[in-house]
Order: C-alpha cells, then structure tokens, then sequence
C-alpha cells in the first residue's frame, strides 16, 4: 500500500480552499484535489508492507507534541512541464511545524523509513497539470487561513474506481 503523513483540516479550513480549488477550476484545465482529499503532506513515504505500516504507526505514536495553529500564505506553484504546474497554497513554515516535522522525521527513521525528500516544503496541493501562467498565479488573491494542527495522520493513497482516495489509516492526536 501506497502511505504518506499528512496533517488533515477541519470543515471550515476545507470550504475554504474548496472555494479556491472551485475558482481555479472555473478558470483553468487541470487535475484538481477534491474536497475530501484536502491535506498537508509532511512526509511522501510511497509503497509499504504491512509490516512497516504497523512500526510506522508505532513510531508516530510515540510522539509528543502541543497542538498549535499554522498560517497559509499565498498560492503558487511547482513546474510540471513546459505549460502544467501543480498549484499549491504555501504554508508560512513555523518554528511549530519545523519542530514537528522534524519529530515525524526522527520516527519514521526510527521505524526504518528512509526519506528522500527530507527538505520538503510543506504545502497544500490544488491541482496538477493545471495549464495557468505565473502572472495568472501570482495575481490570484487568497485570503489567509489560521489552520488548527491537532493530529498526525497516517494515509493511504489509492484508486477507486479510477479515483484518487485518501484515506486515514491511523492518527496520533497531539496534546
């Protein structure tokens, strides 16, 4: 099965960069995130056994960390191709959220997972291969979102029916 750590939002947050994603939508071709799909990835970990999922959800467990709040900034985007990008909100990283994700780090190295993308920026991801232009992108006004972060999750990533799901497998609340 295909996982990742994510850090999963509220209703409210979720409408909200519904909106956006129905905007975008409107306005550009692409490939964009459903409502239920809505999330920040800490950590892409990509194709485990079950065996490896249970000390991954062991080692998340084992962390201790206070609930904070984090902010979103302004959308943008990392290059797919010539003319697709995959838009994203930016997320302002905090001191909270670094310390965080380095704690998720420490357990899944623990637990045996090697990360590759250890200098990934968290992020919000809208669409991919949408065809918008960097002036469109950069002209785009979101407003910015106050997000309560209170709980570690553990996802995975699969194709119903030719749809992308995500679905929570485990969660470690934080206190």
């Amino acid at each position: 099965m295909r996982v990742f750590i994510a850090l999963l939002f509220p209703k409210l947050i979720k409408d909200e960069l519904f909106k956006t994603v129905e905007t975008l939508q409107g306005r550009y071709k692409g490939n964009f995130t459903s409502y239920e799909n809505l999330h920040l990835t800490l950590y892409y970990i990509g194709e485990v056994n079950e065996a490896l999922l249970m000390k991954i959800i062991d080692g998340i467990n084992q962390i201790e960390y206070p609930n904070f709040d984090i902010k979103t900034s302004k959308l943008s985007s990392f290059k797919n191709s010539t003319k697709h990008c995959l838009v994203h909100v930016k997320v302002d990283l905090s001191s909270q959220l670094k310390v965080l994700q380095k704690k998720v780090l420490m357990a899944l190295e623990k637990s045996g997972v090697i990360i590759d993308n250890s200098n990934f920026s968290p992020h919000i991801t809208l669409g991919r291969k949408v065809e918008i232009s960097y002036h469109d992108l950069d002209s785009f006004k979101t407003d910015q979102l106050d997000i309560p972060i209170i709980k570690i999750s553990i996802m995975e990533s699969k194709r119903v029916i030719d749809e992308l799901v995500y679905e929570e497998i485990a969660f470690k609340e934080l206190i």
